[in-house]
Parts: C-alpha cells; sequence; structure tokens
C-alpha cells in the first residue's frame, strides 16, 4: 500500500496505470564542479502551487495525532482490534519518520539506502540488531523487493509486499503499523509466518476509509468531521508575506495557479483557514480533483464547477482566467498559460511536497521545474536567520528579507520529524565510506533526481526578492547537495562544521 492521501480524496484507489519514464542511477558519483544554471524567480511566465503541506502549512503536530488516532478507531471500531492498541502518539514521536517501508511478508519496518540496502529496522516497535538484519535478510542487507519498491514509488500503484509513506497525511500510519505487528505476535504467541494479508487489508482498508474523499461532504469517518470541527486547530495561517509574494508573483503578465488533488469542498476549507476567504483571488485558475501523478500523464478533459457540483467538460481554449476547475491534465493547463501569457513555449516552475505525486511526473512527464518543500531540512537543524552559518555566501549574509514572512521555529513539530531513532531523512553515515555527506539514503537520491531546489516551508522563499539567484540540485551528481536553500541540512554539512 503507497497510496497518497492526496489521491484517496479524489478517487479512493491507486493510479496503478501511471507509467515509469525514468530511472535512478545508483552508483555514487560525485564532482565539485557544478555547472547546473541559476534558478530565478522572476524568469518564469507561470507558477504553479500544491495545496496541502505545500501552499496550505498545517499544525503538524495536531494532524498528526487525529491521523493516528482515525486510524486506529476505524481497526478499533470496523475491524475488532483491542482499544488497547491505542497509544499517547507523544510518547512515540521518535518512532515516527517520513519514508519507512514496512516489509509486510517478515513484519519489519526498514530504513533502505538509495542502493536498497536496509540501514536500520525494526520488528514491530522493537529495533532490531545488525545481527537480526542479517539473519532476515542476508549478509550485504539488500532488500529483495527493492527494485519493486522504486517502481512503486515512481507509479504510486499498490504492491502486497510492502507499504510506506511518504507525506505527512500518512506518516502516523508507521506507528500504526508497528503496534499492529506487536499485537498480531501477542495474539498468536509469537512472530506471524507471514504478516502480509492481515497488514495489507486492514491498513490499506484504514486508509481508504479516514481519507475517503465522499466522507467530507457527508460529514462522516474519523477524519474529515473532526477537521471541520475545530479548522483552527488543524491549520496554520499564511503570514501578509506570503500573501503579498503570491501577488507580486502575478505582476507583469504571469499566471499563479493551483493544482490540487484535493476535492474542492475540502481545497476550499483548508485555502481559506490558510490563505483567508479571498483565497480564490490569489491565483489565475485553479484546478482540484488533479488526480496527481495521473495530472501529468493522461489526458483527462477539464470539468467546470458549480460550487461543489461538476458540470460539462470544458475544452481548454474555454477555460476562463479566475475560473475553478476539476480534473485536466497538465498539456491543456499550459495551453491556457500560453494564451494567457502570450508566451509561445511558457516556462513554468511548480511546489511541491509530495516526491511521488509531484517531483517525479513534473521532472520526467513535463518541461516545467520543480521546487521541493521539506519540513524536514529545518527540523534536521540549521537556523536561516542565524548569519554565522558557515554555508552562506558573503552576500547572502547580507541580503534582506524583503516580505514580512514566519520563520518562527515550533521545537514540538520538529520533534515530531525529526527522529533519533531512525536518523536523517537525507543521510546515514555507515552508508558512507568516504563520509563526503552526499545524500545516500532512497529519499535523498529521489530529491536530487526530481528536484531544482528544496525549502523548508514556503515562508522562506517568499521572504526573498524575486531576482534572488538558487543553486540548483546537480541532476548529473547522484546525491548532490547544492540545491538546498537556505541552507544544507547539518547532516550534509562537513563533519568539521556539523559537530
Amino acid at each position: 500500500m503507497c497510496w497518497s492521501f492526496k489521491q484517496l480524496l479524489h478517487c479512493g484507489r491507486p493510479l496503478s496505470n501511471f507509467k515509469l519514464t525514468a530511472t535512478i542511477k545508483t552508483k555514487v558519483k560525485r564532482t565539485t564542479n557544478n555547472a547546473m544554471s541559476k534558478l530565478c524567480l522572476k524568469d518564469y511566465d507561470a507558477y504553479g502551487f500544491d495545496l496541502d503541506h505545500t501552499l496550505a502549512k498545517y499544525n503538524l503536530v495536531n494532524q498528526i495525532q487525529l491521523t493516528y488516532n482515525s486510524l486506529i478507531d476505524f481497526l478499533v471500531h470496523q475491524r475488532g482490534y483491542d482499544p488497547e492498541i491505542r497509544t499517547d502518539v507523544g510518547l512515540h514521536k521518535d518512532f515516527i519518520c517520513k519514508g519507512l517501508f514496512v516489509d509486510t511478508e517478515k513484519g519489519n519496518i526498514i530504513k533502505l539506502s538509495h542502493s536498497g540496502k536496509i540501514l536500520r529496522g525494526s520488528h514491530g516497535m522493537r529495533m532490531l540488531t545488525q545481527e537480526e538484519l542479517v539473519s532476515a535478510y542476508g549478509p550485504n542487507l539488500i532488500w529483495e523487493h527493492y527494485e519493486h519498491a522504486r517502481e512503486a514509488v515512481r507509479a504510486r500503484a499498490g504492491n502486497q509486499e510492502f507499504v510506506f509513506w511518504e507525506n505527512n497525511f500518512n506518516v502516523p500510519g508507521i506507528l500504526v503499523a508497528a503496534q499492529v505487528i506487536d499485537y498480531l505476535d501477542k495474539k498468536n504467541g509469537g512472530p506471524l509466518l507471514s504478516y502480509r494479508d492481515i497488514l495489507w487489508k486492514d491498513l490499506q482498508e484504514a486508509v481508504e476509509e479516514i481519507y475517503r474523499f465522499q466522507a467530507f461532504g457527508e460529514n462522516s469517518g474519523y477524519f474529515f468531521p473532526v477537521i471541520k470541527e475545530s479548522t483552527s486547530k488543524y491549520y496554520q495561517s499564511s503570514s501578509e508575506g506570503v500573501k503579498q509574494w503570491l501577488l507580486d508573483l502575478k505582476q507583469n503578465n504571469k499566471c499563479v495557479f493551483l493544482t490540487t488533488s484535493s476535492h474542492i469542498d475540502f481545497a476550499s476549507l483548508t485555502a481559506s483557514a490558510t490563505l483567508g476567504e479571498d483565497w480564490k483571488s490569489y491565483f489565475d485558475i485553479i484546478v482540484s480533483n488533479a488526480r496527481k501523478p495521473g495530472f501529468f500523464q493522461d489526458h483527462k478533459p477539464f470539468l467546470s464547477l458549480d460550487g461543489f457540483n461538476e458540470h460539462e467538460v470544458v475544452d481548454y481554449n474555454s477555460l476562463q482566467q479566475h475560473g475553478v476547475y476539476s480534473s485536466g491534465n497538465h498539456s491543456d493547463l499550459e495551453k491556457f498559460i500560453s494564451k494567457l501569457t502570450g508566451a509561445d513555449k511558457p516556462k513554468v516552475v511548480y511546489f511541491g511536497d509530495s516526491l511521488c505525486s509531484d517531483a517525479f511526473p513534473v521532472k520526467t512527464l513535463t518541461n516545467w521545474d520543480l521546487i521541493l518543500v521539506l519540513e524536514e531540512m529545518e527540523a534536521e537543524g540549521y537556523h536561516p536567520h542565524d548569519n554565522t552559518h558557515h554555508y552562506w555566501e558573503p552576500e547572502e549574509r547580507d541580503r534582506k528579507i524583503v516580505r514580512k514572512v514566519n520563520l518562527c521555529v515550533d521545537e514540538e513539530e520538529e520533534a515530531y520529524l525529526l527522529s533519533r531513532q531512525w536518523g536523517s531523512f537525507f543521510y546515514h553515515p555507515e552508508a558512507d565510506p568516504l563520509h563526503d555527506r552526499h545524500m545516500n539514503t532512497f529519499w535523498g537520491e529521489l530529491i536530487t533526481k526530481y528536484s531544482d531546489i528544496a525549502i523548508p516551508s514556503m515562508e522562506y522563499i517568499a521572504g526573498l526578492p524575486l531576482d534572488h539567484q538558487f543553486t540548483r540540485f546537480d541532476h548529473s551528481v547522484d546525491g548532490s547537495t547544492d540545491g538546498f536553500s537556505p541552507a544544507k541540512p547539518k547532516p550534509l554539512l562537513p563533519l568539521v562544521l556539523s559537530d
């Protein structure tokens, strides 16, 4: 099960027909020369945005706790699990880590390197020793399902061999999976021969049910009624600087658009809570139920929206500025952008938080550039407002913030994003014999290959002038770390600077 929350909101099933068009090189190759061009927002004709966990920031601690409780409620009330399975998430926040895989056959949770080596593992909540990992997976510790995992991550297609979570909407599922494994062991009086059927079926159905998009309108289920009742508890308001930045992007005949896989009812709640009731005014066109990554591959027509109701098919020539639509495809959207801006081949940059639904399809199926929002950057250690940071260029240290943005650090939120138990999202020292601090985790490799720059949140980029020059990741260098802005996460700094 490797479905994203954003997919489940629109269809309740995986986009298993999403085809792969690129592969990742796993041989580590590094150089000190980076010939990649700079990225400057002023150079683009259009700016596209994902909504959830990109332009819209959640109160992450509350959202994680709600997701966890929703999953447990389903298992207890719908699948007959013992209520004692529920725990205080805060007591186990160090176990929660984005990007882990659940081996549904063995009941193990594993962290992978870019080459498929198992870096750390647990059986349920209990961390496994190196000897136990070798006993389970062999002396080389290469996971037999690694190639399938690479395919599944890019396709967002289900696979009963493993479960993974790569975004903050479903990452609490890793704690739920561990508890289910322990519950099954206790019930069985020892480890099961296989956990596949139970783990796959129960966890799949739990995620499907709590994020079933129809539940929002029905006001049913365990997730949506709670978030609708206490909206301010789960969302963070965007700063005035972000709002002004969106308006500044629209100057000089530029296009700003929103493309979200959320249905319009939930998207409206989210955007109103973060950008304000006038949220539609910030965009030249809004696309809901975009079915990413399918939006970038297939050619589904746009549907016009009357309130929350979808209507007739709209030809791309009929798309209207300030219109709100459903479904659609990136090719027709690009034609609309061309008509609006007057650019024959408009240069587009897209902002997203998902490596699977945003970064991979954008970088392999379009000519757009991709800016990745990674909250882990901030959690793993640096403070951009500290002008003593060793990796800032002198002119960067003196550059002033031109819009009033919110760069406050929430220490409790960081504690949920940073797992000392599993280690860095970007880097694992035992897999770096040369100690040159390149990205060498499964997900770190994807960051290098399928994004141009990475930022902790929209607040960081919104504070800078539009002519700011960003250094890109060098896609020709495996594990490149050049594209982090405003600075590299601490684990990727040379040892002498990170200690």
